[in-house]
């Protein structure tokens, strides 16, 4: 490692310290104040202002939700611009925590850590602006920091590139929290990192009757019942072993008395793969299911695919130097790999679907908060863990961008 590298990582150590206060302030700020998927105009102004406050411009995305801003050297010519993403969307929980920064707002909360997201994406941000200023960044530097809505329904992704924030990207990081991880350290994957997942409904028609003469109906529960039964049993036998496949009845919707046949009969849930296509397969054998439903029960069904979101695949490029970055930073003691890819589904793939890309997991549990999981409503952070991230995202975009540095 050359006396300039070492050199540039203490200058960001420091200039992430220094921000201690700052990114404590905006983290608490947005946990007050969370707003839903597709609703994140307030949050969207907030960080456009601290996008302004740093002299650099707010380019915003379609109906003012979500933002982003770019960094550059603008000293030779450019390799390639990263992107630095963080979202900005919270959940609808009511918080149980008691502190002085608890969600004000009913009913939502951060509580998958898209506060804290939001605050080292912006942290990385400050820093790259503070080393510009200073002018001791590598010639070519490029970044690019964004601020997306709506990762929990999956639509913010599509929603940002549409909007160009990915036009002129070469690669793309990201960070997300982990509460089973002790407070400033990482943990890796290459390829498969987390898992698709498509939302499916399933509407069941059949003549409706009294409940003593079933026979005269569609039995429109026990063809429901049935379905789901096969699903369950025939998915994954459908598939390879080595490939999960995760199916979930997580609605079921009929009837309104004890001693009635309804008419129509709703399900919802979701099915979740590591690849596109065991994704597709999945998706193949429901249809193929659903068709015989009908052929064996006296009933309508209609089976409909609404979200997708892709498995995210991390860059083994890429992931190379966000680890590296995180190791220079925090120790290779503190960055471990991760063994199993998860089940859970990030939108994140949408942005990793069409650039390089990759996402690590940053540890949140320190000696006293941070242990509570994810999308729970006690769920909060250590806050130390912001400058961590902010330091690490900062570091790896100058190394993705450069090729230098590392």
């Amino acid at each position: 490692m050359s006396v300039e590298a070492t050199e540039l990582q203490d200058r960001i150590s420091r200039c992430a310290k220094s921000l201690t206060a700052r990114l404590r302030e905006i983290r608490r700020y947005l946990h007050q104040r969370p707003e839903l998927s597709e609703r994140e105009y307030a949050t969207t102004e907030f960080l456009a202002n601290l996008i302004s406050d740093l002299g650099l411009t707010p380019n915003f995305a379609g109906d003012r939700r979500g933002v982003w801003a770019d960094v550059d050297a603008k000293r030779g010519e450019h390799h390639i611009r990263v992107a630095i993403r963080g979202d900005i969307d919270a959940l609808p929980i009511q918080t149980q925590l008691s502190t002085t920064y608890a969600s004000g707002v009913d009913n939502a909360m951060h509580a998958c850590g898209h506060d804290a997201h939001a605050t080292m994406a912006w942290g990385a941000l400050a820093i790259l602006n503070e080393l510009i200023g200073e002018q001791i960044l590598p010639s070519g530097f490029a970044a690019r920091v964004i601020f997306q809505p709506a990762e929990e329904t999956s639509t913010g992704g599509r929603h940002m590139i549409q909007a160009g924030a990915l036009d002129g990207i070469g690669a793309a990081i990201a960070l997300h929290v982990d509460p089973s991880r002790p407070v400033g350290s990482f943990g890796y994957r290459d390829g498969a990192f987390t898992a698709g997942c498509d939302t499916f409904h399933l509407r069941v028609i059949g003549q409706p009757g009294h409940s003593a003469r079933p026979h005269l109906t569609g039995d429109t529960i026990g063809a429901a019942s049935s379905w789901v039964t096969d699903i369950y049993r025939r998915l994954p036998r459908n598939e390879d072993a080595r490939e999960a496949v995760v199916v979930n009845v997580g609605q079921f919707t009929a009837g309104n008395a004890p001693n009635i046949v309804p008419g129509e009969v709703h399900l919802g849930g979701t099915v979740r793969t590591l690849s596109r296509e065991s994704g597709e397969r999945a998706r193949q054998q429901m249809k193929r299911i659903t068709e015989a439903l009908e052929l064996s029960h006296p009933v309508e069904a209609m089976l409909n695919f609404s979200t997708h979101t892709p498995p995210v695949f991390n860059d083994s490029g890429v992931n190379l130097a966000f680890r590296r970055a995180a190791i220079a930073l925090v120790g290779d003691s503190n960055v471990r790999i991760i063994e199993q890819p998860s089940m859970g589904a990030e939108d994140f793939s949408f942005f990793a679907s069409v650039v390089p890309a990759a996402m690590m997991r940053i540890g949140v549990t320190g000696s006293d908060v941070g242990a509570q999981p994810l999308h729970t409503p006690t769920f909060d952070i250590d806050e130390s863990v912001l400058e961590h991230g902010a330091a690490v995202l900062a570091l790896a975009a100058i190394e993705l961008s450069t090729k230098a540095i590392l």
